[in-house]
């Protein structure tokens, strides 16, 4: 296939990530004007030492969730821009698997823990067992804060290193599986899927942040999802890129190669 641009293959996911893009960007508007009092609560000196420790958990949930937009808009327009210059594949996608699968592996873990944030689904699904709940609070009152806490820095730091990792990627990130130019900068001299990885914490993050026994067995399915696209993707470039065996040879698959 020609390196020349196809643009009728791009035109959906371009489409799709601006739309998101334009909704999350409002969202973030909406959120920073709805919280107008918290601005002025951190502003206050009194009323923060008045607050206390319920201050702290107060100022930090907001400034984590502020991040943590922040975040998913920077991942989310170095994707745009990505799809924007990048080049045709010199091996397109072919069959349902290269087609086909690495879209669901996107969008079902997408859909899913979106789905488990709105009101009435999440009234639907299983709770963790009372005693569980319980025992935990036995252990801190303020375990729910310290859950939240973990999930938002997982989830920050899995979407930052997405960023490094599609940064590198640049004109060869593609959703479904394709044969563009190797890319061995940045985390891919350790890794070969590195953007997998950090989508794999991200979602691990969301996964704590939902709370819900359904969100882990979710994340289980998200994990098994992306190695089996991974593999798909290596025995692609196995077949067409010889210099690709070397590569692999010296990289880890999902963490770094120690040996």
């Amino acid at each position: 296939m020609s390196a020349n641009k196809d643009w009728r293959v791009d035109i959906a996911p371009i489409l799709f990530f601006t739309a998101v893009i334009g909704v999350k960007s409002y969202y973030l508007l909406q959120y920073i004007r709805d919280t107008g009092h918290f601005w002025s609560l951190i502003t206050d000196g009194g009323n923060a030492r008045a607050g206390d420790g319920a201050m702290v958990f107060y100022v930090t949930g907001h400034f984590s969730h502020l991040a943590y937009y922040a975040t998913a808009l920077a991942f989310d327009a170095l994707v745009l821009y990505s799809f924007l210059v990048r080049r045709g594949a010199r091996q397109g996608p072919r069959g349902f698997w290269e087609n086909v699968f690495p879209l669901v592996t996107v969008f079902v873990p997408m859909i899913g823990f979106t789905l488990m944030f709105v009101p009435e689904v999440r009234a639907m699904l299983p709770h963790y067992p009372e005693a569980f709940l319980r025992w935990l609070a036995q252990l801190t009152p303020a375990f729910p804060f310290y859950l939240d806490m973990t999930g938002l820095a997982l989830g920050l730091f899995g979407a930052a290193f997405s960023i490094w990792a599609i940064a590198h990627l640049r004109a060869s990130f593609g959703l479904r599986t394709a044969v563009r130019e190797l890319v061995t900068s940045g985390p891919y001299r350790r890794i070969r899927h590195p953007l997998y990885v950090g989508e794999i914490v991200h979602v691990s993050g969301i996964a704590l942040l939902a709370a819900t026994p359904a969100a882990l067995y979710l994340l289980v399915l998200a994990v098994a999802l992306q190695a089996v696209r991974a593999k798909i993707e290596e025995r692609k470039f196995l077949a067409s890129v010889p210099e690709y065996a070397e590569f692999r040879r010296n990289t880890g698959f999902l963490w770094p190669k120690v040996f």
